[in-house]
């Protein structure tokens, strides 16, 4: 079985609305699957406005309707010397992707890179694969985002899952 954890991080602007949305689901839906000694999840935006500070309250009130707690989150700025340590960047929409590809130094890196809502069968059957960012609007707005990123994280729970399997599988490179 393969010791190493993997590491899933969720990237949007600045770190306070989506992918908070999505650190805190997936956390949880992590540790329900018994799975937290083996996955590591995070968040961090592609600039700097809001590092530090709290998820918006709108996403802790949304998540927290929930049942989940997104108040112990803190905004920060993604890192691109993380990317070797990183096996899954989730990113928001498309100008995140760009944002990342740029950041990336190497093909391995930027093979990485994925859109939250690929893991949700019927947002790829659909071909709404961004989420707008809900920090423009209301109430409704982030009650839609989260219902996205709830639906792409069991998505991506099935994934991790899959990549764990293949992984135990894999012939132990001591000897």
């Amino acid at each position: 079985m393969s010791s190493r954890t993997l590491h899933v991080t969720f990237v949007c602007s600045g770190n306070i609305c989506r992918s908070p949305m999505g650190e805190v689901i997936l956390t949880q839906l992590v540790e329900d699957a018994g799975l937290s000694e083996r996955v590591r999840v995070s968040s961090s935006g592609t600039g700097d406005w809001h590092v530090g500070e709290h998820a918006d309250p709108r996403t802790i009130a949304v998540l927290a309707a929930h049942g989940y707690d997104g108040t112990a989150h803190r905004a920060r700025e993604f890192d691109p010397e993380e990317f070797d340590d990183l096996d899954l960047v989730l990113a928001s929409d498309e100008g995140h992707v760009r944002a990342l590809h740029r950041f990336a130094r190497t093909p391995r890196q930027r093979a990485k890179i994925r859109l939250v809502r690929e893991f949700d069968p019927a947002a790829v059957e659909a071909g709404t694969l961004e989420m707008s960012d809900p920090w423009y609007g209301g109430d409704d707005h982030f009650a839609r985002c989260f219902r996205e990123v709830e639906a792409a994280c069991h998505g991506i729970l099935d994934h991790i899952r899959t990549r764990l399997e293949v992984a135990d599988e894999r012939p132990s490179s001591t000897a």
